[in-house]
């Protein structure tokens, strides 16, 4: 008799197969391209072999030069490794020796290349007593590879040279290269066992000795090639439902088709996870229903963003095509500053080329990927992180990217619109996309006095692309433009599939403020009951702006308020304050905003000469800013930093369980730093190992300790969230991203006070008076007093319309 899974056989085991064969391919792809540039100290085997070997090559090369020193040989190449400490030139004769340890070498080749590396960094590092080398060196690292940065040190030193800065180098020659490398390598062979010499026959030259892996090296890498390549699968969406979480050691997708287990909770602890006996069966069900919604590409917008990118057209989120070019170089009749303007100018460009490139590969990946289950209906499975935090596992084609990514997903179940009111949350999710603000009865009124403009949108989104190309999230504004179009065409009884999101005003910054019951930062972040949608972003920004107004006779202060100062500028400032930013993040970010926005405008107000400091004195308003809205927040950021510090000088972890059930531990290790460090300061030149100790790091845990325990307790509202609204109002399709919540317009009513209810049941209870207590009592130590709580009334939370909206 056939069994159930041959009679109707899994839709899945097509996808499962490519996935591995993705998964070894992928693999297989970065070690060629490893061995293509000679770097396989960047595969896994290289890593292992390089941290392996490093030790017994030291205590080699010491012993040797401990006998050398008796009686050095005049020319010998113990007077050059002198020069050197001893672990940096085992280091780099171990690196260059593995970086091509599966090739054959000849040792006269192999020599003279260690030879010249050791001679750079000698020569780098007499060259570093240059008082300007920092700046040569920053300069260096910008270059793309190895040749090009040691191309750049070496002019830059003979021009140094010349100018009489510097003493000019006194290079090596062949023998003493070639006396160097196989010193090295020798004591390479010796003391590791990790390469072995094979004389083969050479017609011009007879036999000649070559470098190659040992016996034994060579069928380890081959070995640990084949146990890695089956546990490194390209993660796909399934065509069938995904493997139900019941254990926390299997889920998501089947290991009986060959995939590695996929562990419930993704984190490198596996101590923990074996130990902790919590059953998580309320947490395994929310990922069980989020990971059982069914979806589908969004064909028209796919097309969209395919006709965008083949056709470069500018879209906010999709990166340019091409690298922006760098800006002419001044001749030599300019003032040297302006050369020194025009190479800060350079490196910024330089900075945003780089990063363009990996957004480019993310458009390239996920245009490919879509293209795959178009015309079908798929699932993401779904696992946790250490707090909680629920992840599809999929990459590129899911719910939780960038803003063209869902954009291209949308519910493959439908439900059907039965009259005005159920289409509202449709308006409402449209003019938030579009970046709209205000009641939802101001954004609904907004939708419908563009209904020209959206009707104009679906029908050629290019003939109107300057209307929402620019919008806050364009690509998922366009999805909404379609699903409107089709809505209002086709009136009571559409079927709608778009997923209609609610987000948080800045959840972090809500969480901490119900925890303290700060009347203030509830205010500002909708967690009070409000006749009109507060923005704290915006409320941070006008103080930012009142604060510069007082320094009216500041340069800077005039400068910025001519630029303009809104609700963008302060965004990632004040909203990374939960997560333990600090002035210096809040420089950078403004930094970013600057580069970001100046870019588009076409309007550079600062010089490069001066746009550190003034982005450092905006930076300065900002962060008092924000001072002003959310103090009580930071006292209770400052009391669990303390209580994971002392903790931590316990040797005791951070843990808790959060109000979903779920467990956290935060146990940040001190970690040995076994370190070589070159000149260049690059992958070719630089390694770190880090092996962790047993002994908890209180520096690491107090900066974790906040931000790990306001995300625990964010992923606790999703958990109880989705199990909650599945029972009491038969939601079945959710799109749900931390503090992003989604499901169908028909639904979002329902989602919407579900959402309230469950703030209101966890934290009616003190959480953090309960924490305080449960650690007192189980590790016997004596925490800091809790901060004063405010006034604030957790059941006011119900008739907050925008705590989520």
């Amino acid at each position: 008799m056939q069994s159930l899974g041959e009679t109707y056989p899994s839709q899945n085991r097509p996808i499962e197969n490519t996935m591995l064969e993705g998964g070894i391919n992928r693999f297989r792809s970065k070690v060629d391209s490893s061995r293509r540039r000679e770097s396989e100290t960047e595969t896994p085997y290289g890593q292992r072999l390089l941290k392996a070997a490093l030790p017994p090559l030291v205590d080699c090369l010491k012993a040797w030069e401990k006998q050398q020193e008796k009686a050095p040989i005049a020319g010998n190449a113990y007077y050059k490794l002198q020069e050197l400490p001893t672990k940096t030139a085992a280091f780099i004769g171990l690196k260059s020796i593995l970086d091509s340890i599966t090739q054959k070498r000849s040792l006269a080749s192999a020599a003279v290349r260690i030879g010249a590396l050791i001679e750079d960094e000698c020569r780098f590092s007499h060259f570093s007593n240059h008082p300007q080398w920092q700046g040569i060196l920053k300069g260096a690292k910008r270059r793309e590879s190895y040749r090009k940065k040691r191309y750049y040190l070496i002019k830059s030193e003979k021009g140094e040279a010349a100018k009489g800065a510097t003493d000019e180098w006194d290079r090596w020659g062949t023998r003493v290269k070639l006396h160097v490398g196989t010193v090295l390598i020798d004591s390479i062979r010796t003391s590791t066992g990790l390469i072995d010499y094979v004389m083969i026959q050479n017609d011009k030259r007879g036999p000649q000795r070559f470098v190659c892996a040992s016996e034994q090296t060579a069928q380890w890498i081959e070995d640990m090639m084949k146990d890695n390549e089956l546990l490194c699968p390209f993660w796909m969406p399934l065509l069938d439902f995904p493997k139900q979480w019941t254990d926390k050691w299997s889920g998501g997708y089947d290991i009986e088709s060959g995939l590695p287990p996929l562990p419930f909770i993704k984190t490198r602890d596996k101590s923990f996870l074996r130990d902790n006996k919590e059953k998580m069966g309320d947490v395994m069900n929310a990922v069980n229903l989020l990971q059982n919604t069914p979806w589908k590409i969004n064909q028209k917008v796919l097309n969209v963003v395919k006709h965008a990118w083949d056709n470069g057209i500018e879209v906010d989120g999709l990166p340019d095509r091409d690298d922006t070019p760098l800006p002419p170089y001044p001749s030599e009749r300019e003032d040297p500053i302006e050369k020194k303007m025009w190479k800060r100018r350079a490196a910024s460009i330089y900075d945003h080329n780089a990063a363009t490139k990996s957004r480019r590969l993310l458009v390239l990946n996920t245009i490919g990927l879509a293209n795959k289950y178009t015309n079908k209906q798929f699932y993401l499975p779904h696992q946790t992180d250490f707090r909680g935090r629920c992840y599809a596992v999929p990459s590129y084609v899911n719910h939780m990217g960038a803003d063209f990514q869902k954009s291209l997903v949308t519910f493959a179940r439908g439900e059907k619109i039965k009259n005005p009111a159920d289409a509202e949350w449709l308006a409402i999710h449209g003019a938030n996309c579009y970046g709209v603000k205000g009641t939802f009865n101001q954004r609904v009124d907004w939708v419908e006095e563009n209904r020209h403009n959206i009707f104009q949108i679906a029908k050629d989104p290019f003939s109107f692309v300057e209307f929402w190309r620019e919008c806050s999230e364009p690509f998922q504004f366009l999805a909404f433009c379609f699903e409107w179009a089709d809505y209002m065409a086709t009136g009571n009884g559409f079927l709608t599939h778009l997923p209609c999101a609610m987000d948080a005003s800045n959840n972090g910054l809500q969480l901490l403020g119900i925890l303290t019951r700060d009347e203030q930062s509830c205010y500002a972040t909708n967690v009070s009951p409000t006749n009109y949608p507060q923005d704290i972003y915006s409320i941070v920004a006008d103080k930012t702006i009142e604060y510069l107004k007082q320094d009216g006779d500041s340069d800077f202060a005039d400068a910025w308020l001519s630029y303009g100062i809104d609700r963008s500028a302060c965004k990632r400032p004040t909203m990374t304050q939960p997560y333990g930013s600090t002035i210096y993040s809040c420089r950078q970010y403004i930094s970013d905003w600057y580069n970001e926005t100046s870019r588009k405008k076409n309007n550079v107000p600062f010089d490069e000469s001066d746009k550190f400091q003034a982005t450092s004195y905006l930076a300065g308003k900002v962060w008092q800013g924000i001072n002003g809205v959310v103090g009580k927040p930071r006292e209770a950021m400052a009391w669990l930093q303390s209580t994971a510090r002392i903790l931590a000088q316990e040797g005791k972890p951070f843990y808790w369980v959060s109000p979903s059930g779920f467990p956290c531990q935060q146990s940040y290790k001190k970690w040995e730093t076994k370190s070589i460090k070159t000149k260049l300061g690059d992958k070719v030149m630089r390694v770190r190992f880090r092996d962790d100790t047993d002994v908890i790091c209180p520096k690491r845990a107090a900066q974790g300790a906040s931000p790990n325990y306001i995300h625990s307790l964010d992923a606790s509202i999703l958990h109880s969230t989705v199990n909650q609204s599945a029972t009491n109002f038969n939601v079945r399709d959710f799109a749900m991203v931390h503090d992003s919540m989604a499901t169908h317009t028909t639904k979002c009513n329902e989602l919407a006070a579900t959402i309230r209810d469950v703030f209101v049941k966890q934290f009616t209870p003190d959480l953090l008076q309960e924490l305080k207590d449960s650690i007192e009592d189980e590790h016997g130590v004596n925490l800091d007093p809790l901060p004063v709580k405010g006034s604030f009334n957790v059941n006011n939370i119900y008739q907050s319309e925008y705590i989520f909206s």
